[in-house]
């Protein structure tokens, strides 16, 4: 018999993004001429969601979205990627959107309009306790309201779930109220201001992954400490990379891979061969063809 896919749930944002392509991040006051631009689908908690869906998983998403244009679209997408969207609210607020420069060396500079994104409630994330219950692993990232995402992984662990959080937008806000995960995937800069010496208790994980780029990815537990090479590419458009590692992480991690961080190393580098968060997240056997390489 097949292995079942392991049931992953999401609760984040949903964006609209508009890439524009630059030869250089403009600096403040100057006006730029883009080459080209690009509309798809994004935000860091959707982003998660397709990445841990076409890496093997079975996705529910919990989240905001407008009833406008923007919000239908972002649904009938989500079922064309098979996620459930059962825990799709909709809104009177728009849905979100974010503004993102991309210049010829891949590096990017965002400006996000939160949206429906902030809509959702406590209330909201009550009445889907019984899918998160339901899981066998929780991703969390920061674009929601952080009292939603708390609440959300404190009904994950109280039922034995195990909760995966990418603390970005990194904010004050979660540094003076950071609460238990048992994996957080920070990159390097966030590294430094949650932990800099980069101790479990205070980052209050068990697992703790820090990206860096090109350089190796750090793997922390309280039994070792591992450093794993990713590919070397050249990338096109850097953004969705680190979403799309934690998603393909949350897979690989809830089947018990062996080296999951190597698995996600391989997507996020993948991801950066394209342009535009999602439509550069690669499949399964994308992922597992360029990581046995």
């Amino acid at each position: 018999m097949p292995t079942p896919r392991p049931k992953i749930v999401v609760v984040g944002s949903l964006n609209v993004d508009h890439t524009l392509r630059v030869p250089h991040i403009p600096a403040p006051g100057e006006t730029l001429t883009s080459s080209s631009m690009l509309t798809c689908f994004g935000g860091k908690g959707a982003n998660q969601a397709v990445a841990a869906a076409r890496a093997g998983g079975a996705v529910s998403m919990i989240g905001c979205v407008g009833h406008d244009d923007f919000g239908s679209r972002y649904i009938e997408h989500l079922h064309s990627e098979g996620i459930d969207t059962t825990g799709l609210i909709r809104s009177a607020a728009p849905t979100g959107s974010a503004f993102i420069a991309v210049d010829d060396h891949g590096e990017n500079s965002i400006i996000v309009n939160a949206g429906a994104n902030h809509a959702i409630t406590l209330d909201d994330i009550e009445n889907q306790a019984s899918l998160i219950r339901g899981a066998e692993l929780l991703l969390l990232q920061l674009e929601c309201p952080l009292p939603v995402v708390q609440r959300a992984a404190e009904i994950a662990r109280a039922a034995g779930v195990q909760v995966i959080l990418n603390p970005s937008p990194l904010s004050a806000e979660y540094l003076a109220a950071r609460f238990a995960v048992d994996t957080l995937i920070v990159n390097e800069g966030e590294a430094a201001q949650i932990t800099p010496g980069q101790n479990l208790r205070e980052a209050m994980c068990r697992h703790l992954i820090i990206t860096r780029g090109a350089d190796t990815t750090l793997s922390i537990t309280a039994d070792r400490t591992e450093e794993i090479a990713p590919p070397q590419v050249t990338p096109i458009d850097t953004v969705g990379a680190g979403d799309t590692f934690t998603g393909a992480f949350a897979v690989a991690s809830s089947e018990g891979c062996e080296n999951p961080v190597h698995f996600a190393n391989a997507a996020g580098a993948l991801a950066t061969l394209k342009p535009g968060a999602q439509p550069a997240i690669p499949t399964r056997q994308e992922i597992e063809a360029f990581a046995s390489r």
